[in-house]
């Protein structure tokens, strides 16, 4: 999201809007305001990011109790709990998950969330590098275990331009799972109208660094992997809660996750 663009503070950063509408306590009060003044511009947008943050927690906690104890969380944003590695530590202890982000801040928040916490670990990375990304030790230590890995892709890749060739950077990072592996997406989706009551300004000025994309290009990101049922579909509907499913709040975000075989 491009905040410089709708911030109503100059200290306003996107990824601190983005962790005060899921909840966080990251942010400044600039991040707040921006917000809050965005909350109320689109509402829907706001919505989104937290259907976004919810269909992540359950993905997350579904892989785990499957039995799946690795994790590479990429684009992993400033920590919020329920974080990743509390809900697959939670389940399996003896687990290991390892956050990627681009941005030196989250690192910084994310190892000061985890120091000290045995199977949690950071690496500085971007996702448009994935060969770069796939070489830190703490990846390749889990992915040489051979054991099943969880590369999961919370709300990044609509941040990827065509330019950047997207299908490809999945296709790298799938390439290097073990078999029995899974991959996790969730992307804001192109073919879904938004709602009346969002401003028309305001959202076009959110996604000026934003990549949209339709459930079709979405799919095409999990390659052949075998799609866990329902498949691509609207985050809020995988695998929801009871509260989930009988929402009718706004939510174009497509998410999916898939096993290799």
């Amino acid at each position: 999201m491009t905040i410089e663009n709708l911030e109503k503070g100059p200290d306003a950063h996107a990824a601190r809007v983005y962790d005060y509408f899921i909840g966080g306590e990251n942010g400044l009060a600039a991040d707040r305001a921006a917000g809050a003044w965005i909350g109320m511009q689109a509402p829907d947008l706001l919505t989104t990011m937290q259907s976004n943050r919810a269909f992540l927690s359950r993905a997350v906690r579904w892989l785990a109790r499957q039995g799946v104890d690795q994790f590479i969380d990429i684009g992993s944003g400033f920590p919020v709990s329920p974080n990743t590695h509390e809900i697959a530590l939670g389940e399996s202890p003896a687990g290991s998950v390892v956050y990627c982000d681009v941005d030196p801040e989250v690192g910084r928040r994310t190892r000061e969330l985890i120091a000290g916490r045995q199977g949690a670990d950071f690496v500085l990375g971007d996702i448009q590098n994935p060969d770069e990304l796939l070489a830190r030790p703490a990846v390749q230590a889990l992915i040489r275990s051979g054991r099943p890995v969880a590369c999961v892709l919370g709300a990044v890749l609509h941040f990827v331009p065509e330019s950047a060739d997207p299908e490809r950077i999945t296709a790298t990072l799938r390439e290097a799972l073990p078999p029995g592996s899974y991959f996790v997406v969730s992307h804001i989706a192109g073919d879904i109208p938004w709602g009346d009551r969002n401003n028309e300004e305001t959202l076009k000025r959110a996604f000026e660094d934003m990549h949209p994309r339709s459930r079709e290009q979405v799919a095409r990101f999990f390659g052949d992997f075998e799609l866990v049922e329902p498949g691509v579909v609207l985050a809020s509907q995988w695998h929801p809660t009871e509260e989930a499913a009988g929402s009718r709040s706004a939510s174009a975000l497509y998410g999916g996750v898939a096993r290799r075989n």
